[in-house]
C-alpha cells in the first residue's frame, strides 16, 4: 500500500506542476492512466525496498534463522501474536473498502442502465443514437450518444455538440474511465487514483472541446468565442443534472474549460519530455527489485547454516584410520518448512510457545519487562533441538523461555529436494507487566 502510494504520489505531482496546463491531452490522457496502472501492478513485483524507506530489522549477533512473529507475554500470563492480528486486521480493512467501492461502481452502472434502458435508439455512423426527451442531459457512453432534442439549439451548434459528444465515443473515453473506476477498487486507499480520476475526465473534455472546434464551419475565432457560449448556458441550464459514469456535455469544471478552448500558446514538449525520467527511475526500481530478490541468474539457493563445532570424536584405536566427521547442515530455509502437527505454519508455532510461557514469579515481583530471543532447531526427525538464548533478559526469564520451547511437541520435518533436512527458527518473545 505505501508503496503504490508513493509512485502514483510521485507521478501525480509530475503531472501537477509539469503537465496540467499543457495543451497536449492526448499525451496527459496517456499519462494519466499509465500512473494507477503502474501503481496497482508494480508493488506485485518484487521490489527491492531502498533502507531509507522503512525500519530494517535490528541485526542480532548469532541469529541467522527464520524470525517468527513476536511473542507477547503478560503478567497474567496471557500471550498474543500481535503481528499476526495487525495483519488480519489490516487485510479485512482493505477488504471491505475494496468491496465498498465495488458496490457503488455496481450500483452506478445499474442507474445508468435503468434510466435509459427504455431510450429509443437510432443506428448511426460507429454509434448509436438514443433520444432522451429532456429526461437527461446529452452526453454518451461507450458507443452510445444520449441526445437532449428539447434544448433550443441552432444547427451550428447542434454540430458542434454533437461532434463533441462523437470524440468521447470514437476515441474511447468511456474504457478509461472505466479502468480507472476499476483501479479506484483495487487503490481506494490511495487519495492520488481518486485525482487521477478527476483530472482524466477533464481531460477528456479538452480533448472532445478540441474535436468540435477543430471541424467547426465557421471562422476559428467566432467558432471558439460561440462554443465559449454555449458551454456556459448549458451548464446554466443543466445545473446538478447529470448522468452516473457518462460524459455530458454540461461538465461541472466549464471555467476551466473555457480557459482552455481560448489558450493559443503552443506545447511545450519539453515539459513532456522532462516527466520520462520518472518513468525510466520506476523500471530501474523494478529491475533492481527482481536481482535482489533472485540474487543472480540461477535459482536461489536454500540458506544454510551450520550448527557450532562439534564436540570431539572418540580417540581412534592404534592402527586404525580415523574417519571424517561431519555434521548435518541445518538449513535456514528450505522448501516445505518444518509444520506442527494440524500444520498452521508459523502461526501454529507462535501460539503452542504462547500456551507454553510463563512469565516467573520473580520477574514480576522485580517489575522486569523486555525482550528476550531464543532459538532452536527442529531436525531431520521432527525433534526440537538445541534451544538456547540468543539475547537474555534475566535469568529466571531465560530459563521459562527454554522451557517452553523444549515443550513443544514434535514436527513435521522439514524438506528440501525431498529430503527430510533440519531447520532453524529464532522467537521474539515480550515480556511485559
Amino acid at each position: 500500500m505505501l508503496l503504490s502510494t508513493v509512485l502514483l504520489g510521485a507521478w501525480w505531482l509530475c503531472y501537477w506542476f509539469l503537465l496540467r496546463g499543457e495543451r497536449g491531452f492526448a499525451y496527459n490522457r496517456a499519462f494519466l492512466v499509465l500512473g494507477p496502472v503502474l501503481a496497482a501492478g508494480l508493488p506485485l513485483l518484487p521490489l527491492a525496498w531502498p533502507t531509507a524507506w522503512g525500519a530494517q530489522p535490528v541485526a542480532l549477533s548469532g541469529v541467522s534463522a527464520v524470525l517468527l512473529p513476536t511473542v507477547v507475554v503478560g503478567a497474567n500470563g496471557a500471550s498474543q501474536a500481535a503481528s499476526i492480528d495487525w495483519a488480519f486486521w489490516a487485510l479485512a480493512l482493505y477488504l471491505s473498502g475494496a468491496v465498498f467501492m465495488l458496490v457503488q461502481l455496481g450500483w452506478e452502472l445499474g442507474r445508468l442502465w435503468q434510466s435509459t434502458r427504455r431510450l429509443a435508439r437510432e443506428p448511426g455512423d460507429g454509434y448509436t443514437l438514443a433520444r432522451t426527451h429532456g429526461t437527461l442531459p446529452t452526453s454518451s457512453f461507450g458507443r452510445t450518444v444520449f441526445w437532449d432534442e428539447t434544448l433550443p439549439l441552432s444547427a451550428a451548434e447542434a454540430d458542434q455538440v454533437l461532434r463533441h459528444e462523437l470524440a468521447h465515443v470514437r476515441q474511447g473515453h468511456t474504457y478509461d474511465r472505466l479502468l480507472l473506476e476499476l483501479l479506484r477498487v483495487v487503490l481506494w486507499f490511495n487519495p492520488f487514483v481518486h485525482l487521477s480520476g478527476r483530472a482524466l475526465a477533464l481531460t477528456h473534455e479538452y480533448l472532445a472541446d478540441e474535436a468540435a472546434l477543430w471541424g467547426a464551419a465557421s471562422a476559428p475565432f467566432s467558432s471558439t468565442r460561440s462554443y465559449a457560449h454555449l458551454l456556459a448556458r448549458q451548464v446554466a441550464t443543466r445545473l446538478g443534472f447529470s448522468v452516473p459514469l457518462a460524459h455530458a456535455f454540461s461538465h461541472s469544471q466549464t471555467l476551466r474549460r473555457i480557459a482552455m478552448i481560448h489558450k493559443t500558446s503552443p506545447v511545450r514538449r519539453w515539459k513532456q519530455w522532462l516527466a520520462l525520467p520518472l518513468v525510466a527511475s520506476l523500471f530501474i526500481v523494478v529491475a533492481s527489485g527482481r536481482t535482489a530478490a533472485q540474487g543472480g541468474p540461477g535459482p536461489k539457493p536454500a540458506a544454510v547454516l551450520r550448527q557450532g563445532t562439534p564436540p570431539p570424536p572418540p580417540p581412534v584405536p592404534m592402527g586404525q584410520t580415523p574417519q571424517p566427521v561431519s555434521s548435518p547442515p541445518v538449513y535456514t530455509y528450505v522448501e516445505n518448512m518444518p509444520q506442527l502437527p494440524g500444520g498452521g505454519g508459523n502461526k501454529a508455532i507462535v501460539e503452542a510457545i504462547q500456551r507454553n510461557v510463563i512469565y516467573p514469579k520473580s520477574a514480576l515481583a522485580n517489575h522486569t519487562e523486555g525482550r528476550v530471543f531464543v532459538s532452536f532447531y527442529v531436525d531431520s526427525e521432527g525433534q526440537v533441538k538445541g534451544a538456547k538464548i540468543v539475547k537474555g533478559l534475566d535469568p529466571a526469564i531465560d530459563a521459562a523461555v527454554i522451557a517452553a520451547v523444549q515443550k513443544l511437541p514434535r514436527f513435521t520435518p522439514g524438506t528440501q529436494g525431498g529430503k527430510a533436512v533440519a531447520v532453524t527458527f529464532t522467537v521474539p518473545i515480550m515480556f511485559k507487566i
